[in-house]
């Protein structure tokens, strides 16, 4: 059960780490210096410099080599201040211009954070080759290290160029709304492929069973939900558990997040046990909100569509990217079905719910323009021309506004 309690709050770590611009660069740091101690020990080796590096390498003196060391160490920590800095203006920029809440999608920017890495890890590793030559009558020059050190230069010197040409590939809109809408998507086939894997259980709450709460401690936004952790937990005890807050709902010490229907009282390990399968930051975030990336193409429509950009173009990308997901929820692998019948029941995202968060939502900013507005109708009726049942209500419900325009609207 431990492992259990530790879950929730471990893929949050994880995910936090993830976002981070300081994990990476320690890794690679770290292992600089291991690299260094290792380089540093084989050059300790007797004839190692002369049996197997050409002359050229070993022709230089300890003056020599501290020269280089230090000309090298002190370039490389110099590009990595201006790398900061490019990145700072880069998520600056990305911030004002598309919404804060895109930040976090810059921060997850593998590429930026190893760049960053290498220039640092190079830094370090030369610091500790220069530590290492001696001069004098015994004198020491880490041929080997040296050698390292060269290749790790050059490595870097490509890491600027793959540096330079990479920012302004990530702060492109179309690059931004591309991967927020591949993660839509991504997101939507992950939660059909997950519903066709529950077993549907027609279990009913015994008749003596009573209804406990459940609140948590803290407060803040749900990032992470353990489902693994309530569904072993219902299962261990016989209960039937209904949650009522899923990933990116705001919660308080006073909100219930979910109902226990039990014979028997629940003790205090077990309502721990199941508070701990709820992990609460600060802010809401994609993992386990598939709504939270709609609302993340939705604000850049917004902003697109402000009188301070007038950019409809980027609105109507971010329009294809949000008609792509939704074709998904409707069409891949029969679609997102809901799961009425379970031991532990959620409050599933259907594609009713999809569908408000992203074409319903987007609708007062694209009724400014009439560009976005014959495109958004367009999206819309190709959806209702695939929808089925229930879904295609909802989507008809939307066509009468778009047709009417913004004069006609009500507010």
């Amino acid at each position: 059960m431990a492992i259990l309690k530790s879950r929730a709050i471990g893929r949050q770590i994880l995910r936090e780490m993830r976002t981070s611009y300081w994990f990476w660069p320690s890794i690679l740091v770290l292992g600089a210096l291991g690299l260094a101690a290792l380089v540093e020990w084989v050059d300790a080796q007797p004839g190692f410099a002369a049996g197997l590096l050409p002359a050229w390498l070993t022709a230089i003196d300890p003056d020599g080599a501290r020269d280089t060391l230090s000309t090298l160490a002190t370039a490389v920590i110099g590009v990595a201040g201006v790398m900061f800095s490019m990145t700072l203006v880069a998520v600056s920029f990305a911030a004002d211009t598309f919404g804060p809440r895109l930040i976090g999608n810059f921060m997850r920017d593998r590429g930026t954070q190893i760049s960053f890495g290498l220039l640092l890890g190079t830094f370090v590793f030369n610091i500790a080759m220069l530590r290492a030559v001696r001069g004098g009558d015994a004198a020491f020059v880490p041929y080997a290290g040296l050698t390292v050190t060269l290749f790790l230069t050059l490595v870097s010197v490509f890491t600027i160029i793959y540096y330079i040409h990479h920012v302004p590939e990530t702060i492109n809109v179309s690059n931004i709304s591309s991967d927020l809408g591949h993660q839509f998507s991504a997101n939507i086939k992950s939660l059909i492929a997950e519903r066709s894997k529950v077993e549907v259980e027609d279990i009913k709450p015994a008749p003596q069973a009573r209804q406990v709460d459940v609140t948590l401690p803290a407060r803040g936004y749900i990032q992470q939900l353990d489902q693994d952790t309530l569904y072993t937990c219902a299962c261990e005890n016989d209960w039937i558990i209904q949650v009522h807050r899923s990933a990116g709902d705001f919660v308080t010490p006073h909100t219930d997040v979910l109902s226990v229907f039990t014979v028997s009282p629940l003790d205090d390990k077990q309502i721990a046990t199941l508070q701990s399968a709820f992990a609460t930051g600060n802010d809401r975030t994609e993992v386990q909100s598939t709504a939270f990336i709609a609302d993340q193409l939705v604000e850049m429509i917004a902003r697109a569509l402000s009188p301070g950009f007038n950019d409809p173009f980027t609105a109507m990308n971010c329009l294809n990217w949000l008609h792509a997901g939704l074709q998904d929820a409707l069409l891949h692998d029969g679609g997102l079905q809901p799961l009425t019948t379970q031991r532990v029941r959620y409050p599933h995202v259907d594609f009713a719910a999809l569908f408000a968060a992203s074409f319903t939502a987007a609708l007062p900013y694209t009724m400014t323009d009439r560009m976005c507005r014959a495109h958004h109708l367009a999206l819309t009726q190709e959806l209702l021309a695939r929808a089925t049942g229930k879904n295609r209500e909802v989507i008809a419900e939307l066509i009468p506004a778009l047709r009417a325009g913004p004069k006609d609207r009500i507010l």
